[in-house]
């Protein structure tokens, strides 16, 4: 059963959705949901036992995106360009991979597959941590205490989270070569996946770019958002990306007048 989400809409134009990372919520993404909010209607929400929504006591990457597309029914939203950061990113490749009417085009930042993908979607470091990590490394995500007060509740969702990651989400590469929107994945020279990783969710994706941020790491969104809103918005703002790479022309192919 879906969860009515909290959210925030901000802004008037074509919809964009921005989808926060695991742990957090709305304010994460304050600065760069200015940056790249000029001109559009901005839906901001805080997924399930995030920010200000209500843990039901399941947490999941399916749950969330099913939650994220009621909430766009709800709203008669159709066709919106998604930005989702880290789990907010894998949200945004699994609605577009279940109600792409939904998505017009997706920004997968620092975004992962299934657990089961090679080139494995961690770091050995970031592995390690993810295996010893414990519900007090999490702090209580900005705006919970309204309910939440004084994070009585927090380490139980807070385990719950921990648990979700370690059992990974469902997105296969199969799932990413059957993708109909466009697809631009952002990613940090020191993230938490191997960059041979996002290349190879770029690389099974029938349209899509590739970006690498360089002197950034995972939380790139905060610690550089300008730099990630300017890529954001070349290509919110393209007419149609590219699909295949260029060759040159053979003799005879081009037009003559």
């Amino acid at each position: 059963m879906s969860v009515d989400l909290h959210h925030e809409i901000t802004g008037d134009g074509p919809d964009l959705l921005l989808l926060h990372g695991g742990a957090g919520g709305i304010a994460d993404l304050a600065e760069l949901r200015e940056l790249i909010g000029t001109g559009r209607r901005v839906i901001a929400p805080d997924q399930r036992g995030h920010g200000q929504t209500p843990d039901p006591g399941e947490l999941s990457y399916g749950a969330m995106a099913a939650d994220t597309a009621a909430l766009l029914d709800k709203l008669g939203v159709r066709a919106a360009s998604v930005v989702g950061w880290s789990d907010g990113g894998i949200i945004g490749l699994l609605l577009a991979r279940d109600r792409p009417d939904l998505v017009s085009r997706v920004v997968a930042v620092s975004a992962n597959a299934s657990n089961d993908t090679e080139p494995s979607p961690f770091t050995p470091e970031a592995a390690e941590f993810l295996g010893r990590i414990t519900p007090d490394y999490l702090p209580l995500p900005q705006g919970r205490e309204a309910i939440d007060p004084g994070g009585a509740a927090w380490p139980a969702t807070a385990a719950r989270l921990i648990d979700m990651w370690r059992a990974g989400n469902d997105l296969t590469l199969d799932d990413l070569r059957g993708l109909a929107v466009p697809v631009h994945y952002l990613a940090a020279d020191h993230d938490i996946m191997p960059l041979a990783h996002t290349v190879a969710m770029f690389e099974a994706t029938p349209s899509a770019q590739l970006a690498i941020l360089e002197n950034a790491d995972h939380r790139l969104p905060q610690t550089r958002a300008a730099d990630v809103a300017a890529i954001i918005t070349r290509f919110l703002e393209a007419e149609a990306p590219a699909t295949a790479g260029w060759l040159p022309e053979r003799p005879g192919d081009a037009a003559t007048s």
